[in-house]
């Protein structure tokens, strides 16, 4: 008869903090913009709305010190919609291309066309639906690591820092 080891991921976790006692300090925070749209199905046209959205995650992005900024695009399709991945990829263009004009580097953007299901789909308080078609993940591409980042008065870091 075997027997399954069971181990619950907060004692895991536990673990992990307890060993970071035992070999120094850990120091990190979260850096990072994001912007989530929702298009009209159908459509691939970005809206002023969406575009300023966009603009000022990469305005704030740019404010970062020293380092380039990678984008990481999810540019999906709901199930609803016709002609998923053709849609997937016009998005991806689309978005793509107001990223580079926008200054960000064609080779540091990355898109990720996807399938969006029921589990992507939000109701609203007045029982209409939200699907965010398009997601846009900005991080900051540093030499080594980013932790520097975390003390930088230029840097608003989106969590706090970890320092045991």
């Amino acid at each position: 008869m075997s027997r399954k080891l069971s181990y619950r991921p907060s004692v895991l976790a536990a673990v992990f903090a307890i060993s970071f006692c035992f070999y120094g300090s850990v120091r990190a925070c979260t850096i990072g913009e994001n912007v989530a749209l929702e298009l009209p199905f159908n459509a691939t046209v970005l809206s002023t709305a969406d575009r300023r959205a966009i603009a000022e995650a990469v305005g704030a992005a740019k404010r970062w010190p020293n380092v380039q900024i990678q984008a990481i695009v999810m540019a999906g399709a709901y199930i609803g919609e016709r002609n998923l991945e053709e849609l997937q990829d016009r998005r991806g263009e689309v978005v793509k291309a107001y990223l580079r004009k926008l200054g960000i580097r064609s080779e540091y953007i990355m898109i990720d066309p996807t399938t969006l299901t029921e589990g992507y789909v939000v109701k609203r308080p007045d029982g209409s639906r939200t699907v965010r078609q398009i997601e846009i993940e900005l991080t900051p591409i540093c030499k080594g690591s980013c932790a520097w980042m975390c003390d930088d008065p230029r840097v608003t870091p989106h969590s706090r820092v970890i320092n045991p």
